[in-house]
């Protein structure tokens, strides 16, 4: 009986193993596969208005370039409460109105959401928006690596809703990302990890 457990043990640590360097020798593709899978960027479609989720400046500024290459005639942006400048803090609705300021665009074609605190609450806002503002359509910007959670949120709350959504994230090369390598470099890998848990706390919390 001792003699049969010992030998199972020893199987199943050969499995272990084989298991382990299996992982390992194939660990450039399935890491590669785990960043992509996040990343959701479609072609952009004439659509009613662009959306920048709430977050980084990237998002705006892509959302702004979509609109001045002439997809949308409006703008939304969802902002979250005060951010920090290396330690300085900066009103998100007034940075916002600089940037429209700054490259031309009418205040009137742009709605602003404030106190958008997460994702979830992201598409809230902009459903609200949408319905009082009677939109059909909607482009949808975020980062790249966030985009997955974002159309998890969006799709769920606008479901019902008949407006469609086309999903466009910031350009790689801006967020110099390197797909195939993400990895490889601790501000990737950090956004990666964050990335696969709020997945997990999202699904757990809001679905």
């Amino acid at each position: 009986m001792i003699r049969r457990l010992v030998g199972c043990g020893f199987v199943l640590l050969g499995l272990a193993g084989a298991l382990m360097a299996m992982l390992w020798l194939s660990h450039g593709w399935w890491l590669a596969a785990m960043g992509n899978w996040l990343v959701i960027d479609q072609q952009p479609v004439a659509s009613d208005a662009i959306v920048a989720v709430a977050g980084q400046s990237r998002r705006r500024s892509h959302a702004i370039e979509l609109f001045s290459q002439g997809y949308a005639g409006r703008l939304i942006f969802n902002v979250s409460d005060t951010t920090y400048y290396f330690g300085r803090p900066i009103d998100p609705v007034t940075s916002v109105l600089e940037d429209l300021e700054s490259r031309g665009i009418p205040r009137d074609r742009v709605t602003i959401n404030t106190d958008v605190a997460s994702t979830w609450s992201d598409a809230h806002a902009t459903l609200q928006t949408a319905r009082r503002l009677k939109l059909s359509s909607l482009i949808v910007v975020s980062s790249p690596f966030h985009m997955r959670r974002v159309k998890m949120c969006f799709e769920r709350v606008f479901e019902g809703s008949e407006i469609s959504l086309t999903y466009c994230c910031v350009p790689l090369e801006r967020e110099k990302i390197e797909l195939e390598r993400w990895w490889t470099r601790e501000r990737e890998l950090i956004k990666v990890c964050n990335e696969y848990l709020k997945l997990v706390f999202y699904r757990f919390t809001y679905f």
